[in-house]
């Protein structure tokens, strides 16, 4: 087995969990991931609707990696107990400094507290290094666990935005979540 190598960036969230930058090396294991729990992801994330390659799964990184170099981004890879299981990541508007927090892991990393500690951390890089004075998630109404991490984070609902996401071919409402990071771990 190739030793994996040393990411550009990465936040250590606790003994058993790290953040690592989605760089192109991770396009591989994270499309093995992809592969192995579609037919779960396609539940709730519309990029997963569509037919799911290596190549595209590099694209993407790549464009995330440019917006990353742009201050845009924090796309990173969720390694849990050594493995990369899932992506957490935040696209930056500096201009309103809001952040909006996107991700996802593998089924079985799921009930371990993986996500919510991982965009916790991630919270922390934000208000630290990027200076987000508001972070936001935005979760179909009907995606119980993902409503449930942005609640965990103590995020707020602002409200629901009427067949605001495309999901396996109609319309799904969408809740929001935000809470100004003045408020974040008062």
């Amino acid at each position: 087995m190739a030793a994996t190598p040393t990411p550009a960036f990465a936040l250590r969230v606790d003994d058993e969990l790290e953040l690592v930058l989605r760089e192109v090396w991770t396009a591989v294991p994270l499309a093995a991931v992809v592969a192995e729990h579609l037919e779960h992801l396609r539940a709730w994330e519309p990029w997963a609707q569509g037919e799911q390659t290596l190549e595209g799964l590099t694209a993407f990184t790549r464009v995330q990696l440019a917006a990353w170099l742009e201050g845009r981004s924090v796309p990173t890879a969720v390694r849990w107990r050594g493995r990369l299981v899932g992506a957490v990541g935040a696209s930056v508007d500096a201009w309103t400094g809001t952040a909006e927090l996107g991700y996802w892991v593998a089924a079985d990393a799921q009930g371990h507290g993986v996500v919510t500690r991982s965009c916790a951390a991630l919270v922390d890089h934000l208000v630290a290094a990027h200076g987000v004075g508001r972070v936001e998630a935005r979760c179909c109404v009907g995606n119980a666990r993902s409503r449930a991490v942005a609640e965990r984070l103590g995020l707020r609902l602002d409200g629901v935005l009427p067949a605001a996401m495309p999901l396996r071919g109609r319309r799904e409402d969408v809740a929001l979540y935000g809470l100004p990071t003045a408020e974040w771990r008062a």
